[in-house]
């Protein structure tokens, strides 16, 4: 596929209407779950952007955003990105992201939030590797229980990635990438693995003394809900009381690694 990619900004009826579709095909969304084109359309009319990616006049990529009061200081909170699932892989998502980076500097904003699936490896890389996050905020059950295509059958438990857009990590992310031999710093303690004998395990320990934890996630969630949906319940409650204790306890989610069968969040004290 060698379609030409053009990223611009959505502001009319007719182009934003397209996006109804492409939610649908990117989440499985039924109707009373997408986001309505007239609310799509309000944001852009009072000053915010939607940001559509398009091959050969197609919208095959969006994302939008909102204006949002947190910490003393204006945010833009991130409600939506998503590519066509025959365009995944092509880096799409991220020159949405980028753009709408840029877009925000413009405006004077300094920070960018969105909520993820905590299960799901390839967003996670993707917000901690590639464009520089961290977490800080754990939300359980976020949207309630969800029927689309991703997200039925479990709790919508959610982590809030904050971009800080102007830090030097990040303008370096967006202007080189990051580097192919990345590598998250070691781990004393996992809180969540798959022993040797692959039985999940949990450990409590009754103080957090580690400048250093992890928590291991599936590499595949989507998989192991078709497979064994039980164990990937279990999984994302062993995973939400982990990272809940140490949120609570001043960890924040500072880093992310993948290496074979094995994908694990890094949790460091904040400085």
């Amino acid at each position: 596929m060698s379609d030409t990619i053009t990223i611009r900004e959505l502001r009319t009826m007719r182009e934003i209407n397209a996006t109804t579709e492409l939610q649908k095909a990117v989440w499985g969304m039924h109707d009373v779950e997408v986001s309505s084109p007239h609310t799509l359309r309000a944001i852009v009319h009072a000053g915010g952007a939607v940001i559509g990616a398009e091959a050969e006049g197609r919208l095959v990529g969006f994302c939008f955003g909102m204006a949002a009061w947190r910490d003393g200081e204006l945010w833009l909170w991130s409600h939506m990105a998503g590519v066509r699932p025959e365009y995944q892989g092509r880096g799409i998502g991220l020159n949405l992201k980028l753009a709408q980076r840029e877009w925000a500097l413009g405006k004077g904003f300094r920070r960018m939030a969105w909520t993820f699936d905590p299960l799901q490896s390839g967003n996670a890389n993707f917000n901690f590797n590639r464009l520089g996050t961290t977490a800080r905020h754990y939300s359980i059950n976020h949207y309630g229980d969800m029927q689309d295509g991703i997200n039925a059958g479990m709790a919508s438990d959610r982590l809030e990635a904050q971009w800080l857009l102007d830090s030097p990590r990040v303008a370096r992310l967006a202007d080189e990438g990051a580097p192919s031999n990345f590598a998250a710093p070691a781990c004393a303690i996992k809180l969540v693995y798959v022993d040797e004998a692959g039985e999940l395990r949990r450990e409590q320990p009754g103080s957090f003394t580690e400048a250093r934890y992890g928590i291991e996630i599936p590499v595949d969630i989507a998989a192991l809900k078709r497979t064994e949906l039980a164990r990937a319940r279990t999984w994302q409650l062993y995973v939400r009381d982990a990272m809940t204790s140490l949120l609570a306890a001043g960890y924040i989610v500072s880093g992310f690694q993948r290496q074979g069968n094995m994908a694990w969040y890094s949790l460091s004290r904040e400085a």
